[in-house]
């Protein structure tokens, strides 16, 4: 009898290691505001597929090992947004623009360079998964409490860029909880 088990993957690019220590130091600088994402765990995501069965994680991780892509470059493009997946589950939680609050994600936007989106696109319209308006993102961790959205666009983001290293396909097991399912390097 075949499992009907399924999980929730995500596509990411993984950071640069002084890109990597940049935004540790910045999570450092506002742990008042801001419970960090893992070190291990800072990735930009690129795309989502929810509910994978066996077939769905052996379609994606043909696609993983069957192309070689370029390399992107890595750089924050300084904007800030903020919101989270998990809380609009719950009908009592309502999305304001102009107030990050407890429990969402701050996510930081990169620069969409021709290498990232040719990653991007190839990826999620290969396994028809493409989602309209999203956004590749960083996220910098969870908000601890509530906070204006003004005090998230003021922090002082790294201006280092530098290649991506590589692109991984990894299993949500929590909002900040992850494991590398495959990884390829790009650089």
């Amino acid at each position: 009898m075949a499992s009907s088990a399924t999980v929730n993957i995500f596509f990411s690019l993984r950071i640069p290691s002084d890109l990597v220590q940049a935004l540790v130091d910045l999570q450092k600088e506002h742990r008042d505001l801001i419970d960090p994402q893992a070190r291990e765990h800072l990735h930009i995501t690129l795309g989502f597929m929810h509910q994978a069965d066996a077939g769905r994680l052996a379609d994606a991780a043909a696609v993983i090992s069957s192309r070689t892509w370029p390399t992107p470059t890595i750089r924050l493009t300084g904007e800030v947004r903020h919101g989270s997946w998990q809380l609009q589950k719950n009908p009592d939680y309502h999305y304001r623009d102009d107030l990050v609050q407890q429990g969402e994600q701050v996510r930081l936007g990169v620069d969409h360079t021709a290498e990232l989106r040719e990653i991007q696109t190839d990826i999620t319209q290969r396994l028809d998964i493409a989602e309209d308006g999203y956004w590749p993102h960083l996220t910098l961790g969870l908000a601890r409490s509530d906070f204006p959205r003004s005090d998230a666009e003021a922090l002082h983001l790294p201006t280092l860029s530098a290649p991506a290293p590589g692109l991984d396909m990894q299993q949500e097991m929590s909002t900040t909880d992850f494991r590398v399912l495959i990884t390829r390097p790009l650089t």
